[in-house]
């Protein structure tokens, strides 16, 4: 299904300067950003890629990674020429470790009012706070791949109607968590990059922000950049931190792409490839290319931007995506420095190992964004065409399965029969972690001994709702499968003991098996290998929303046909840290907190119907707003687009924002007392509960349509419309 999404605007900070064009201009001469990382919290004089400084008067009191994005934002709007947003637009973002500087900062002074700007919602809704309410703004990690993964998901907002323009891309800020984790690991390289040399000795560690402004082709006179003809999205099933050294997940989503775009393997000139520079990454890599391409490949050129500007993370995707759009643009290939061309390992590969740039005829582009947990995305670039977008036709989205862990340990069956226990007495007081014992026998054991609580909770759900859904060939069910899950605060403990260790001791003493366990994505990554699924698993992190953000992403995908079926689902460990923040803060009405998940299985009707799945409820639709404070005009657009429902179901902790869809003739009905406050699982038992049994243990009343809400503190709310299927 070609796609029909141009980029109208970019914004890009690099190493290399502080807008695009300088970046790209530095590119094209064969430059290296890499130098002192003077920004860095500790160990200053350690080599990476550190961005230009901003002038001193813009945003001096903000976090760093917020006064970037606001700077390329600033420019990625100015670029586009759109004078005034349209009422439907959204924000897509991609990191890996979002506000990380800040939690270094609590750890050094105990001062949790410096949390307030560590997870990604603060991070992002800070970025657009002086724009109007979007109705979405959401990020995502997929480990060093989010940023164009975070470009997919726009693109595909988009194609079904739910936006008219999105902001998306990708950003991660120089810090001492992430240098020290990629050390542990040992692959920074104390000499230069150099991708796919036979010398090569590892990445980087940069900072980079990346924006970019897309729109449905035709819809505004506006010049595009460039057209976005398709995109492909896999996991390796293969390792947490080690790539399939035959690049089987690579080659996967390459082809992926190249059949979304229509497009033969003889058709693509140019490979902005993910080329990391570490030797088992580049390895596997090219293997993908050349199983891809096979003998078509030495006629394409390469080039590997992490040898300019170092891996900028969460930035990556996106950054070397405008530079591979700047390289179609101007019909040429960049250097790639450091490597000597009879140094390159791989024969096939033709990188332009010269001073300067070479023109070529270029019509089509390809961008490779490989990630930790087999996280691979590709995207193909080509000159814009002609026409109007079209929006896709919407396939309808059923549940097929359900899966709980609840604050008690509890699995499903047993949780709601204490939920609709009239004797039961209420949950008030934190329940502390859940034992893993009550649910350990729901996964591998073994396996589960190194795995975080956030972990080992989300496969547990898993389990439960393949059961529910009557999966029992998981290998082949994984085949055509994606995983998007979502968590306010992930791996908590393992992150929290992690940086302590390093704020104590030293960027040197990071523990590698801490870090990748604790990134964002580990759970997805885990899913992924745990279950076989093949297609991309990914992360909806940093609201209290991300539960419900996670499943009305994934039912846009499945709409749009891109998706035939998906694990969707939250978890949240039990954490003290974060517990005390919200508690010192207020920032939300429950007094008790708990750990859980919850999982789904989505489906499009058809997939279940070929299957002889029976579904147990239909996504009717879904509506979001960001950055809100006490807007009753856009809660009350939300309210009128979710059609009014007469039922609402939420875990009714935070204010203003969900008591708007309180209303006359509008029942409310909280899961709070059954399972205390858990950030972005809450509102998926509420409705798990509805779709199991019918109705709230609040109320005798059936709910055969009704709409499950959530809030975060930051002034986001999200809801789904859903319909019961009896």
């Amino acid at each position: 299904m070609s796609s029909n999404i141009v980029i109208t605007g970019a914004g890009l900070v690099s190493p290399l300067g502080l807008n695009l064009n300088d970046s790209w201009q530095a590119v094209k001469a064969g430059q290296c950003g890499i130098g002192p990382m003077s920004a860095m919290e500790q160990s200053p004089e350690r080599e990476g890629g550190q961005a230009p400084d901003l002038p001193d008067d813009f945003l001096p009191d903000r976090p760093r990674e917020v006064r970037y994005l606001r700077w390329a934002l600033n420019e990625s709007l100015e670029s586009s020429g759109i004078a005034q947003l349209p009422k439907r637009w959204g924000v897509v973002l991609g990191t890996t470790l979002h506000g990380m500087r800040a939690a270094g900062k609590f750890l050094r002074n105990d001062d949790v009012s410096e949390l307030q700007h560590f997870i990604s919602g603060a991070v992002a809704g800070a970025m657009v706070e002086e724009l109007p309410p979007p109705v979405i703004a959401t990020t995502t990690c997929s480990a060093c791949s989010s940023a164009l993964s975070a470009i997919a998901m726009a693109s595909t907002l988009l194609e079904t109607g739910y936006a008219d323009v999105m902001i998306a891309g990708g950003y991660d800020a120089i810090c001492e968590y992430v240098y020290a984790g990629f050390n542990s690991l040992r692959l920074v390289a104390s000499g230069p990059v150099r991708p796919f040399s036979k010398d090569r000795q590892g990445m980087k560690v940069a900072e980079g922000y990346a924006l970019l402004v897309l729109e449905r082709q035709g819809e505004r006179a506006a010049k595009p950049i460039a057209q976005i003809a398709g995109y492909g999205e896999s996991s390796d099933v293969h390792h947490l931190t080690q790539p399939h050294p035959k690049g089987d997940g690579a080659a996967r989503a390459i082809r992926a792409a190249l059949d979304d775009a229509q497009l033969q393997t003889t058709d693509i000139d140019f490979i902005s490839a993910h080329a990391t520079s570490t030797p088992d990454n580049d390895r596997g890599e090219f293997a993908a290319f050349n199983q891809t391409f096979q003998e078509h490949l030495p006629n394409i050129s390469v080039a590997g931007f992490k040898a300019n500007v170092g891996h900028t993370l969460g930035a990556a995707g996106a950054c070397e995506l405008l530079f591979a759009s700047s390289a179609l643009n101007e019909q040429l290939v960049p250097p790639t420095p450091n490597v000597e061309a009879d140094r390159v390992e791989f024969d096939a590969l033709q990188i332009n190992t010269g001073d300067s740039a070479i023109e070529q005829p270029i019509t089509h582009t390809l961008n490779t964004s490989l990630g930790f947990g087999g996280s691979n995305s590709c995207m193909i670039l080509s000159r814009p065409r002609t026409g109007n977008g079209q929006r896709s036709e919407l396939q309808e989205v059923v549940i097929t399965g359900i899966g709980l862990i609840s604050a008690l340990g509890e699995t499903t069956d047993a949780f709601l029969d204490r939920a609709f226990d009239d004797s039961a007495a209420p949950i008030t007081e934190d329940t502390d972690p859940i034992d893993p014992s009550k649910y350990i026998g729901l996964i591998n054991a073994r396996r589960a001994r190194r795995l975080s609580d956030y972990v080992k909770l989300t496969l547990a759900a898993t389990t439960l709702a393949y059961r529910s859904a009557g999966i029992e060939d998981i290998a082949a069910f994984g085949e055509t499968c994606h995983g998007m899950l979502g968590t306010a605060h992930g791996s908590t403990g393992y992150c929290q003991q992690y940086y302590r260790q390093i704020v104590d001791e030293g960027v040197d003493a990071g523990n590698p098996l801490l870090f990748a366990e604790g990134v964002p994505n580990s759970a997805a990554a885990h899913l992924s290998m745990t279950m076989s699924i093949k297609g991309l698993c990914q992360t909806v992190i940093g609201m209290r929303t991300a539960g419900i953000d996670a499943v009305a992403l994934a039912a846009q995908r499945i709409a749009s046909g891109r998706w035939q079926r998906a694990v969707v689902g939250a978890a949240e460990e039990f954490s003290p840290v974060a517990n005390n923040a919200y508690r010192q803060c207020g920032s939300l009405r429950g007094n008790a907190f708990a750990s859980g998940s919850a999982a789904l299985i989505l489906e499009s009707q058809s997939s279940a119907n070929s299957a002889g799945r029976s579904a147990l409820g239909r996504i009717v639709s879904s509506q979001s707003r960001a950055n809100l404070t006490n807007d009753a005009t856009a809660l009350e657009d939300m309210w009128n687009e979710l059609n009014k429902p007469t039922h609402v179901v939420s875990a009714a902790n935070d204010g203003h924002i969900e008591d708007v869809f309180v209303r006359p003739g509008c029942s409310h009905h909280s899961i709070y007392g059954h399972q205390p406050e858990s950030f972005s699982v809450s509102p998926l038992i509420a409705l798990a509960t509805v779709l199991r049994r019918g109705r709230m243990p609040d109320d005798k009343a059936t709910m055969d349509d009704f709409a499950v809400v959530s809030s975060d503190p930051i002034g986001a709310v999200s809801a789904l419309r859903v319909q019961r299927v009896t």
